[in-house]
């Protein structure tokens, strides 16, 4: 079972209502602790963990830091092609940001990865906010890569993208580059029942 499912959607509307919506999220925070009194296993574990979450995505969005800046609901999906590779990335939040009737744009992504490896979550921090920005150039606003993050909730940290990004978009292109030399010796497994492959 998927973890947070009880807590995605509320924390990405957060996102775009005045305050982040903490009169809101305080309620959910008291039904989910209700709930982790009541229940017992892997539901009352998954009400806790949730019941964190919310409190780490309060910690984390302050609203001064904010207040210079316009978040919206994001598009479903933006996405990128790179060395024929399509690269899709999926925002819980646009932001903007306007100075001398300029508009730039940028996005938010929340990782809930509470319990992850912390060596290796920098990285993903990183290339999440890279993707971000690299996604959202060619689009109607310029994207800035201080408006571009991933947000750690687990550490109540916001990586923003690197202004200084050819080294890692050389390491994606290669990526892609050898992704689209392999996929057409690529076969689903044996036991596969999705839909159709090609």
């Amino acid at each position: 079972m998927a973890s947070y499912v009880q807590i995605r959607k509320p924390l990405k509307d957060a996102l775009s209502k005045p305050d982040f919506d903490r009169d809101g999220l305080d309620f959910l925070i008291n039904r989910l602790d209700d709930k982790a009194r009541r229940e017992t296993g892997y539901n009352r574990d998954e009400a806790l963990r949730c019941s964190r979450a919310v409190r780490a995505f309060q910690a984390t969005f302050n609203p001064k830091s904010f207040s210079r800046l316009t978040i919206s609901p994001s598009p479903k999906m933006i996405s990128t092609r790179v060395e024929g590779v399509k690269l899709n990335v999926s925002l819980d939040a646009q932001v903007t940001a306007t100075k001398d009737d300029v508009t730039n744009s940028g996005g938010i992504v929340l990782l809930f990865a509470f319990s992850a490896d912390r060596g290796s979550l920098k990285e993903r921090l990183a290339t999440t906010s890279g993707l971000v920005l690299w996604a959202l150039e060619g689009g109607q606003m310029e994207p800035l890569p201080r408006l571009c993050m991933a947000a750690d909730l687990a550490e109540y940290e916001i990586v923003k993208a690197s202004a200084s990004h050819a080294r890692f978009r050389e390491r994606v292109a290669e990526s892609c580059k050898e992704i689209a030399a392999r996929w057409d010796d690529v076969e689903p497994p044996a036991d596969y029942d999705g839909p159709e492959w090609r």
